[in-house]
């Protein structure tokens, strides 16, 4: 009985290969061989790794490299110092495009250069390596990811110097901003004002009285209104008419304290600190194409 049905299987396939083979298109015969492939799998996947194990054994491809071993280490050894050195360029190329991606829009404003010391004396300055060949003018403005770093104060042919927003003799006017529960910036309720270096790494305000701050004479914040007085940690940026679109915005740092001057007791003296210390840079972005 065996014997039969196995007649009448092999029967069947016969016809159903008859078939395909004269009968049903191959448009759609074709359709179904991954499928009967995928059948021989198991038999034809070790059979082909014993077969490619046994070839390389017996009869291994044969190499044209003549040169002695001791030749090809010493290549070797060129390509991966080659390869180190590129993937080390590669690396501060990213870095690079990492740093600048985070000024926005003013990116394409600006050209990256070393810082190489900072002012020895009494001023709060840096010097970049930087020339007047590469396009760098007095008085453009200097840039790093967080904000405003300073403005060129003289430029050469062997370099140039960047006088600080911290300097004493910087001056620029400041909006007041605060990240909100979205995560945007809003505005405060504190007029425009003027901020000035202190000459010791922060900016101070000192021309601001409590009541444009929000602040009662106590210099606390009204109770339920504390959302429109100006507080710790608020931002500081750019407002100023004299300075170009692209610098508006920009950051000064951050609210640090707010103290009643000991001269004048109705009005305040609000501490500003740079988001990194500014002397301690390794490199800026200085607005060359303004």
């Amino acid at each position: 009985m065996s014997y039969l049905r196995f007649q009448h299987v092999f029967v069947g396939l016969m016809g159903v290969s008859a078939l395909s083979a004269f009968v049903i298109p191959s448009g759609y015969s074709r359709r179904f061989e991954p499928s009967v492939q995928g059948l021989f799998a198991p038999v034809s996947r070790p059979a082909g790794s014993l077969a490619s194990i046994i070839s390389s054994r017996v009869a291994p491809p044969a190499s044209d490299d003549r040169r002695a071993a001791q030749d090809i280490r010493a290549e070797n050894q060129r390509l991966r110092a080659e390869l180190t050195r590129v993937q080390t360029q590669l690396d501060e190329m990213r870095r690079v495009h990492q740093e600048l991606s985070k000024l926005g829009d003013a990116r394409n404003l600006c050209q990256l250069f070393k810082v190489i010391g900072g002012d020895g004396g009494t001023r709060e300055s840096i010097a970049l390596a930087a020339s007047t060949f590469d396009g760098v003018k007095d008085d453009q403005y200097v840039l790093y990811p967080y904000g405003l770093v300073g403005q060129v104060q003289r430029a050469g042919a062997g370099g140039s110097q960047v006088r600080l927003i911290t300097d004493q003799s910087f001056r620029v006017q400041v909006a007041f901003r605060r990240l909100n529960g979205a995560g945007q910036m809003a505005e405060v309720g504190v007029p425009v004002c003027l901020a000035q270096g202190s000459g010791s790494g922060s900016m101070f305000v000192r021309e601001m009285n409590y009541l444009q701050i929000g602040l009662t004479p106590d210099f606390k914040a009204p109770p339920g209104r504390e959302s429109a007085a100006l507080q710790v940690g608020d931002i500081a940026v750019v407002s100023d008419r004299d300075c170009p679109m692209s610098i508006q915005g920009e950051q000064i740092g951050t609210v640090l304290a707010i103290n009643r001057r000991t001269d004048q007791r109705m009005f305040a003296e609000i501490v500003l600190k740079p988001n990194q210390p500014l002397k301690k840079l390794r490199e800026v972005m200085v607005m060359t194409k303004e």
